[in-house]
């Protein structure tokens, strides 16, 4: 007499164990729930709503880069340009009537060139501003592109959740092992 070869060990999946059923029933009706809710509240009831200071925040980005790129309030340097070119034309004038050519032509046009040169600090400095602008109304954008594209894929985000719950369910597994055959 004699055995034959042992046969392979099966793991098999049936189910929930039992013992976790009641808790598992619970936190799936709450999560269930929870995610109904959410679905039918719209992207309000699933994603944080900003805080009033960072919209106040964003208003105020926009706001002022808007000031910067068209050079309007805290960004208009018109009184200064016309100071500075005064300031400018009148030290040449003093200079030139100190010099006793105030009409000559090589005077006036070093007065020309003076105010020009003040005049394009001006320019320059008012391109980098509204540049700067323009930055800060990109980004106070894409804070707000991004807020809504949060509000967008939330549905997608609560669902993922929820099916994320339901595939954490704990399984009840069985093993079977293969016996050998005997044999006369």
């Amino acid at each position: 007499m004699g055995s034959g070869g042992g046969g392979n060990t099966v793991t098999k999946t049936t189910g929930i164990d039992e013992e976790f059923k009641p808790y598992l029933e619970r936190v799936l009706s709450n999560v269930t729930n929870r995610y109904e809710a959410e679905v039918a509240g719209g992207p309000d009831a699933i994603v944080a709503a900003m805080d009033p200071r960072q919209k106040e925040a964003l208003d105020m980005q926009t706001n002022l880069a808007r000031q910067a790129i068209s050079g309007t309030g805290i960004y208009d340097d018109t009184a200064a340009m016309q100071r500075s070119l005064q300031n400018v034309a009148g030290t040449g004038a003093g200079q030139a009537a100190a010099g006793g050519s105030l009409g000559s032509a090589r005077s006036q046009a070093a007065m020309q060139s003076a105010l020009m040169n003040e005049a394009d600090k001006f320019n320059v400095r008012r391109r980098k501003v509204a540049m700067g602008g323009v930055d800060a109304l990109g980004q106070a954008g894409t804070t707000m592109q991004q807020y809504n594209q949060m509000r967008l894929d939330a549905p997608h985000t609560s669902a993922q959740r929820y099916f994320g719950y339901l595939g954490s369910a704990p399984q009840q597994t069985t093993q079977t092992g293969g016996g050998g055959k005997w044999f006369n």
